[in-house]
């Protein structure tokens, strides 16, 4: 067969190769979906298993006549069966391909528009029922139960047949969060169906039928090379997860409730006035400008989850994404930034509270095994750290201590000196944090190089900073880079780039230059594991019941792995 006698070749891949592979086997494709197989059904009868499934759906609908958006349409062949049973159809898809095969087979009552599901607009409580068959897994979980909250009536309902994660965050939904988000969003689950057993042959009949017709869909599909085998070991990984347990496919359906308190989204740029405004009245007279928002969340640094009531963000649990070595290892971690609640939402301190809904699900999508951050850090007080503990949270894996210099004025030394890094020199920076980062190859550390150094101390917004460079006088070699902030009487130290050996001497260096300023005291934070790398015997140690947090909520490694490895300090705040 040639490629212009297919009418699969413009639908979006793999489903061109799915549909026309079913096409060369079967003569005749008529869904795109799963089939539910019996237990002794041989695989190749894919046409009954895939009408078992579509026969399920019309079981858990209402009775016609009532108003259905059906998000992806396949081929049109569930749309007809529900227009011939009286139920009024519209049905969306993003591909123009897929809605031009579809519109050959459905009735003139069904309503097709080429849109996608973020896309598409209508009226409030403009249906009954949102049906979705294996398009959910491409749509944020919270947008999906947002947005379909808006558009139901107020007994509307959500069903859905999907693939779900079993075990952790992949590229499909984690089940477990998906139904809590739900819940959140104002729906209850009444029904969960797990039909995982009779779904996993459909990717053993993809397997063989791909593998049998391969030279026909290459030609007829116009593939690189490459492509279809790819896609075959991807079907592999599938059938291995879907037998090890770590995929599932459920018939789930949610009904609206009345008593949705907040709505919990995620936070976007397009929120960055309510997220101010929050800020500016949680943490007055602090006040959050555009510039310093833009520092903490722009360019696509930010995170966020956001909880609403009547048209304002009234809790916040924020991030920012860091780049961090994990005991050697790149990885993305998220930076725990603005959390907030306004205060006549404070005092539900439960599961059901605005602070708990925000913060797990933030953690639920954008943190842990598979997800955008591997994991986070934070400095979280006694009191939210209990909180959070409480909720399930958070686990403590370090705390953090104040030392306290007084400054000690002198000569300048005779084997070093400390000048302000001058603006050309910032290739050392990178060489500095190279030599830390071999350092603390058996810690967690924050990314210190200069593209890092520059955005976080020199384009601060609101604060001045100052690099002070320790270099040996008669080489000039670079020992290491401090970060320092000058406020009244008080020289802090931010932050230390530099082979750790070297610490003793950045200190003393800089309790001199500072007492050359007329200033008295230098003070700075440091992850309470590494204390003993500096200069104790005249220091003075603050408790400052500020804790190093680790997520224990969502999917990820124990805390124990990590406990007392976390190198941090006050410049790895986004507050100081």
């Amino acid at each position: 067969m040639s490629s212009n006698t297919t009418p699969y070749i413009n639908i979006a891949f793999p489903l061109n190769v799915y549909a026309h592979s079913v096409f060369l086997e079967e003569d005749q494709v008529d869904y795109l979906h799963y089939g539910l197989f019996k237990p002794d059904e041989s695989i190749y009868q894919v046409q009954i298993a895939q009408q078992r499934s579509s026969d399920l759906v019309l079981k858990y609908l209402p009775e016609a006549p009532c108003r259905i958006l059906e998000i992806g349409i396949g081929l049109g062949t569930t749309a007809s069966i529900l227009a011939e049973r009286g139920y009024s159809i519209t049905g969306i898809s993003p591909d123009p391909y897929q809605v031009a095969v579809a519109k050959e087979r459905v009735p003139n009552t069904v309503n097709l528009e080429c849109v996608s599901f973020e896309e598409f607009s209508a009226p409030e409580e403009s249906f009954d029922v949102i049906l979705l068959q294996e398009s959910a897994q491409y749509i944020d979980s919270l947008l999906l139960y947002n947005k379909s909250y808006d558009l139901l009536s107020s007994n509307g309902v959500i069903l859905l047949l999907d693939e779900f994660s079993l075990l952790s965050t992949t590229n499909l939904h984690m089940l477990t969060y998906n139904l809590a988000q739900a819940q959140r969003c104002g729906f209850n689950l009444s029904e969960q169906v797990d039909l995982s057993k009779p779904a996993a042959p459909t990717v053993d009949y993809l397997l063989w039928v791909i593998k049998k017709h391969h030279a026909s869909l290459v030609a007829d599909l116009a593939l690189e090379n490459g492509v279809l085998d790819n896609l075959l070991i991807a079907l592999d990984e599938y059938k291995q997860k879907y037998h090890n347990g770590s995929y599932g496919y459920f018939l789930l359906k949610f009904s609206k409730k009345q008593d949705l308190r907040w709505k919990i989204t995620t936070a976007t740029a397009q929120d960055k006035d309510a997220v101010k405004t929050l800020f500016n009245d949680v943490f007055q007279p602090e006040q959050m400008s555009d510039a310093l928002w833009e520092w903490k969340y722009g360019q696509e640094r930010g995170l966020g989850v956001a909880a609403w009531r009547d048209g304002k963000i009234v809790a916040h649990y924020g991030g920012s994404l860091r780049e961090i070595h994990f005991f050697g290892e790149s990885k993305i971690a998220a930076q725990i930034t603005d959390v907030m609640v306004s205060e006549k939402e404070r005092r539900v301190l439960t599961q059901r509270g605005a602070f708990f809904l925000t913060a797990a699900t933030f953690l639920e999508t954008y943190m842990g095994y598979g997800a955008k951050t591997w994991l986070g850090f934070g400095f979280p007080n006694k009191r939210v750290m209990k909180l959070a503990k409480i909720l399930g949270l958070y686990a403590k894996v370090g705390k953090i201590i104040e030392l306290r210099w007084q400054t000690r004025q002198g000569k300048p030394h005779l084997f070093t000196r400390i000048a302000h890094l001058k603006p050309d020199n910032n290739l050392i920076v990178n060489e500095l944090w190279n030599k830390m980062a071999e350092a603390l190859r058996d810690s967690l550390v924050g990314v210190r190089d200069w593209n890092y150094v520059q955005h976080r101390y020199l384009l601060h917004p609101q604060h001045k900073y100052e690099l002070l460079l320790v270099t040996r006088r008669f080489t000039g070699e670079a020992l290491c880079l401090v970060v320092i902030y000058r406020q009244e009487e008080t020289c802090h130290i931010r932050d230390f780039i530099g082979d750790l050996k070297y610490i003793p001497e950045a200190i003393k260096q800089v309790r001199r230059i500072a007492a050359n300023w007329g200033m008295r005291k230098v003070h700075m934070w440091i992850t309470e594991n590494f204390a003993n790398m500096f200069p104790l015997q005249d220091a003075e140690q603050q408790d400052l019941e500020i804790y190093v947090p680790h997520n224990v909520w969502s999917k990820s490694f124990p805390p124990e792995e990590i406990e007392g490895c976390w190198w941090l300090m006050s410049g790895d705040t986004d507050f100081l």
